[in-house]
C-alpha cells in the first residue's frame, strides 16, 4: 500500500527531477528581469523569494547579481535548496518560515512567489496575513510579483493527468486527479507517485495538495485590503510561457504584479 504523506513530504525528493522538464527557469528569470525593468525605477538589489521550494529561481536570480533570501515551510525542500546553493557557491540565505507570518528584520526591493505557491493559502485571513507580511518586508517603492490560478479556467472534476520521465537512476510516474469544487473554488489534487528501476519499485506514495483559485477582481480587492495596488495581471500561456497579454476567462495561470499603496 502506498504511504500517504503531507505536501512535499515525499514530493520534495523528486521535485527538481519533474519540474526541470516542465518549467523553463531561465525564461522565468528573464521574465522577472523584464518585470523589474518595467515596474521599478532601478533594478532590485535585494529579492525575497517567498515559498522558494528547492531554490531554483533563487539560484538563478543570485547568478544575475541579486541578493536573494528564500523562505519556505518545507524542511525537505529547504534542505535541497541549501545543498544546491552550497554546490553553486551562491550566498543565498534560506529560512524556514510560514509565509502567513514571518519576520526577517529587514526590507527588500522586490518579492516574488512563483508557480502555484500562493494558492496554498486557503483562508482569506491567511491570504491577508501573508500579503501584510510581504508588505512589511518591502521598500515603499518595491513590488510583489506572484502567480495564481483562475477559477473560471478550472477543469470540471474529476480531471486526470499523468507525468512520466526516465532518468539514469530511476523512472518516475506521477498520476494526478484534480477535483475542483465550484462552491469553495478550492482545487484539491491527489498525486500518486511510483518510482521504479526495471521491475523493482523504489518508492511509492500519495500526496494531496489543495490550491485556492481566484478571479482577478477578487485578487484586486484582497490586495487593496492588505495595502497593495494591482499594477498588472498577465496571462501565463500554454507551456508556462509568461508575457504581458491580458488574461481571458479560460486562462488558468495568471501572473500578477502589485505595489505597496502609498501611505
Amino acid at each position: 500500500m502506498a504511504r500517504a504523506r503531507g505536501p512535499y513530504g515525499g514530493f520534495a525528493t523528486y521535485y527538481d527531477f519533474i519540474y526541470e522538464s516542465i518549467v523553463d527557469y531561465d525564461a522565468d528569470v528573464r521574465y522577472l528581469e523584464t518585470i523589474f525593468r518595467r515596474f521599478l525605477r532601478t533594478p532590485p538589489r535585494s529579492i525575497l523569494d517567498l515559498a522558494c521550494g528547492t531554490g531554483t529561481h533563487a539560484l538563478r536570480l543570485a547568478r544575475q547579481g541579486h541578493e536573494v533570501v528564500g523562505v519556505d515551510l518545507s524542511r525537505e525542500q529547504l534542505a535541497i535548496a541549501r545543498r544546491k546553493s552550497r554546490k553553486d557557491r551562491a550566498p543565498i540565505r534560506f529560512v524556514r518560515g510560514d509565509m502567513r507570518s514571518f519576520d526577517l528584520g529587514r526590507t527588500f526591493d522586490a518579492a516574488i512567489c512563483m508557480f502555484g505557491a500562493f494558492g496554498y493559502l486557503l483562508q482569506t485571513r491567511d491570504v491577508l496575513r501573508c500579503l501584510r507580511s510581504v508588505r512589511r518586508h518591502l521598500e515603499p517603492d518595491g513590488l510583489f510579483a506572484f502567480e495564481f490560478w483562475q477559477s473560471s479556467a478550472a477543469k470540471p472534476p474529476p480531471h486526470q493527468s499523468w507525468f512520466h520521465k526516465a532518468g539514469p537512476d530511476f523512472e518516475l510516474v506521477r498520476l494526478a486527479e484534480a477535483r475542483y469544487d465550484r462552491r469553495t473554488r478550492l482545487l484539491p489534487v491527489e498525486f500518486r507517485f511510483f518510482v521504479f528501476k526495471g521491475r523493482r519499485v523504489l518508492d511509492h506514495f500519495n500526496e494531496t495538495h489543495t490550491i485556492r483559485t481566484y478571479l482577478v477582481p477578487e485578487v484586486r480587492r484582497l490586495l487593496r485590503r492588505a495595502g497593495f495596488d494591482l499594477e498588472g495581471a498577465f496571462a501565463v500561456e500554454s507551456g508556462l510561457r509568461k508575457g504581458f497579454a491580458p488574461p481571458k476567462k479560460d486562462t488558468f495561470r495568471i501572473f500578477a504584479v502589485c505595489r505597496p499603496t502609498p501611505r
